[in-house]
Formats: C-alpha cells, sequence, structure tokens
C-alpha cells in the first residue's frame, strides 16, 4: 500500500512540473491535458486519472503555489517574535526567496488572475483566497505595529496594505520583465526593504 501511495505521489508530481512548465510558458487557454501528458510521459488517460479536468489541475497547481509561497511566508512570519518592521522586512525577503526559488509559479498567478478576472469559477476564488491571506497578514502586522508604537499613528492601515501588495505586485512583474536578472531582484528587494522600514519614521502613507 505504501508502495503505490508513493507511485502515485511520484505520478502527480510529474503532472504538476509538466503543467507548472507548460501554463507558465503557454498560458492555461493555449494549453491542453493531452500536452500536459506528453510533457509528463504519461498518456492523456493517465492524466484523468488524477485530475478529470484541465481546471481541476490548474486548481490543484494554485493551491500547490499558495502553500509553498504566500501561506509558507504567512506562518513564518506570524511565528516571528519582534516587532512589525522585522516582520515586514521577513515578508519581504521571504517572497523574494519564493520567485527565485519557483519564478514559474509567480507567472502562473499572475496570467491565471488576468485569464479568470471577469469569471465566476472556482480558480478566480482561489486567487481571491491568494491574496486574502497576504491581506490579512499584512493587515495585522501594521495593527500590531501601529498598537505597539513602532509605525506612526497616522498610517492608515487599509491604503498601507494596498501599497505593499501593488509594490509586491509590481516590483514581481519587474523583475519577470527583466528576464529574471539576479541583480534587478537584488535591487527591487532593497528598495522595498527600504520601503517598509519608512513605516517607522514619520513617513505616512
Amino acid at each position: 500500500m505504501v508502495a503505490k501511495r508513493s507511485a502515485s505521489e511520484a505520478s502527480v508530481e510529474k503532472i504538476e512540473i509538466a503543467a507548472l512548465r507548460l501554463f507558465a510558458q503557454k498560458g492555461y487557454a493555449n494549453t491542453s491535458l493531452e500536452q500536459v501528458a506528453n510533457v509528463a510521459g504519461f498518456t492523456k488517460g493517465a492524466v484523468y486519472y488524477y485530475f478529470k479536468t484541465k481546471e481541476s489541475l490548474l486548481l490543484h497547481l494554485i493551491g500547490r503555489i499558495s502553500e509553498r509561497s504566500i501561506i509558507s511566508t504567512a506562518r513564518e512570519v506570524r511565528a516571528l517574535e519582534g516587532g512589525a518592521i522585522p516582520k515586514l522586512e521577513a515578508f519581504v525577503k521571504l517572497q523574494a526567496q519564493w520567485a527565485a526559488t519557483a519564478p514559474d509559479d509567480l507567472v502562473i498567478l499572475v496570467l491565471t488572475s488576468l485569464e479568470f478576472q471577469n469569471s465566476d469559477t472556482p480558480v478566480r476564488q482561489a486567487i481571491l483566497d491568494y491574496y486574502q491571506v497576504m491581506e490579512e497578514l499584512l493587515t495585522d502586522v501594521f495593527t500590531e505595529g501601529k498598537r505597539n508604537g513602532e509605525i506612526h499613528p497616522h498610517v492608515d492601515v487599509s491604503a498601507a496594505v494596498l501599497a505593499n501588495i501593488a509594490r509586491h505586485d509590481g516590483n514581481m512583474l519587474l523583475w519577470q520583465r527583466s528576464g529574471r536578472d539576479a541583480a534587478v531582484g537584488r535591487v527591487l528587494t532593497s528598495a522595498a526593504l527600504h520601503a517598509v522600514r519608512q513605516f517607522g519614521s514619520e513617513v505616512s502613507v
């Protein structure tokens, strides 16, 4: 039984890797399950055994991306001892590390956000859930910072959260547009760290 589960997990992982690559390169709409099967080294029927539809495969991928990205980041940031500014810095660094180690994750999130923005589907809800985790984390950190006097009292928490999410996504897109240039990534991360440190001064949003 254990061997069978391991074989299944290995098969699903191969399908995930293939789908991740194809969805990032070609987009969801331009990728078929047959293409995923070919790249994964399986028959189309084998892929259907694990994922009944292409949408269910995309949802599975978004779930995995969420776990290794924002859910993992939120868990680590919330576990940190210390104030709001170190937690905001940790958020920036952890997200930069995720993007550097799994750059196709970011592409899929961006493309999927655009492709499903006007659709009432489980995929759109999965994207909204992803950003809900980010929003709740940043809201809690900024609220804690204001309460503890680390963050200037005039900072509007809602505006600060929105600004940080916008900066996060903008920096990720700039890095992708640079061809994933490591030097550009370092500059953007440094700029983001500088920006969050300003919340501890008299600069308000």
